[in-house]
């Protein structure tokens, strides 16, 4: 898996600094000085990738695949001035120098490739779409097309001043597309952005998953709603049978599993239906005629799905026992450490009790623990 990240407003040491704890180990970033933009690549172990080149505007790797075979990536974004727009053609052709096989080229061109791809009260500048496709041409790039709403940029004015664009490609060479033939470009939905960001699929084969049973597991997700509290201290004020201290805590604990897990089993997974539902929602809103009413609705769909990609993140973070997203530890050794702990068992070797004082038996350690609770 691959990102292309484009006005990330980030050098190399504030993405590093910012973004070191992201999924993915490898990344370049590049931001001119003193000027907005910015653009970053990211990507995971499992792909194997070379640096061949890089600008502001551009970062140019190679792919190789299991079985050898080696193509090129190149993540462009394209000079938005027109007085600056000859450089958005004139830097296609030298990648197309240095490539030596198939390409692919995917990103914010900041130029269309004919009227269709703008609606507009304003007509298009002509001879900026003939001198894009010039430059595909010459560089035998194709239009990879796409799924999804046409215009991938929208200035989010009201009324007349509104213009959507489709900004944002893939496009590729055609010994490329002769290799993957099934190659699919999916237009995402827009949430925050003014642009749509886009899916590349090369390849998709969905592996079978033999699931098992499973333990009760706390989800971190509970946290977020205001009943968990209530569900576990009623269910660790409830009367247990008169037995030690450390049957009594493992009789309470159980207690509140048990309650835990009927409360919330239908509450921790994210509502994957909810969220495709408001990111249609969102999808249709952003391809309307923006009015005050429909961008009151847009705030709102916004919101609520804000909440359930954070209840998603938590979710699937927990699951990567990702601890760090909670707690922004960078430190390598903090990993190690927690690597080093999943190869033990659990297990409290002493603990303080009231008096503060340390107390190490295992009916002594649950008995401070019951009085504390």
């Amino acid at each position: 898996m691959v990102y292309f990240l484009m006005k990330t407003r980030l050098d190399k040491e504030s993405f590093d600094y910012f973004c070191g704890d992201l999924l993915f180990p490898n990344h370049i970033a590049m931001k001119n000085p003193n000027l907005g933009g910015g653009i970053a690549l990211i990507w995971k172990n499992d792909v194997c990738m070379e640096l061949i080149n890089y600008t502001a505007n551009h970062i140019l790797v190679k792919v190789m695949e299991d079985d050898g075979f080696g193509w090129f990536l190149s993540g462009f974004y394209g000079w938005s001035k027109a007085c600056q727009k000859v450089k958005s053609w004139e830097l296609p052709h030298y990648i197309r120098s240095v490539v030596d096989g198939p390409w692919v080229c995917i990103g914010d061109f900041n130029a269309i490739q004919n009227s269709t791809k703008k609606l507009s009260k304003r007509q298009p500048q002509y001879s900026q779409i003939d001198a894009f496709c010039d430059a595909l041409d010459h560089c035998q790039l194709q239009d990879l097309g796409f799924i999804g709403y046409k215009y991938t940029w929208n200035n989010k004015r009201p009324g007349d001043p509104n213009t959507r664009l489709r900004l944002d490609k893939a496009m590729a060479t055609m010994g490329r597309r002769a290799r993957f033939p099934f190659s699919s470009v999916t237009h995402l939905p827009p949430h925050a952005l003014d642009h749509l960001p886009f899916l590349l699929q090369v390849q998709g084969r969905k592996k079978l998953r033999h699931k098992g049973q499973r333990g009760f597991k706390f989800e971190e997700a509970w946290l977020l709603s205001d009943e968990c509290e209530r569900v576990i201290k009623t269910a660790w004020e409830t009367d247990s049978a008169n037995v030690s201290d450390l049957g009594l805590a493992k009789q309470k604990i159980a207690t509140c599993a048990t309650e835990l897990q009927a409360w919330g089993s239908s509450k921790a997974q994210p509502d994957s239906e909810e969220i495709k539902k408001l990111q249609k929602q969102l999808e249709v809103l952003n391809s309307t005629d923006l009015i005050e009413d429909s961008r009151a609705k847009f705030l709102m769909a916004s919101r609520n799905l804000d909440a359930l990609l954070l209840k998603q993140e938590i979710y699937w973070a927990q699951r990567a026992r990702l601890s760090w997203l909670k707690h922004g530890d960078k430190n390598t050794k903090f990993f190690h450490s927690k690597a080093s702990q999943r190869r033990r068992r659990n297990n409290i070797q002493s603990i303080k009790n009231d008096e503060n004082k340390w107390v190490e038996e295992v009916e002594d350690i649950a008995g401070v623990a019951q009085d504390y609770f």
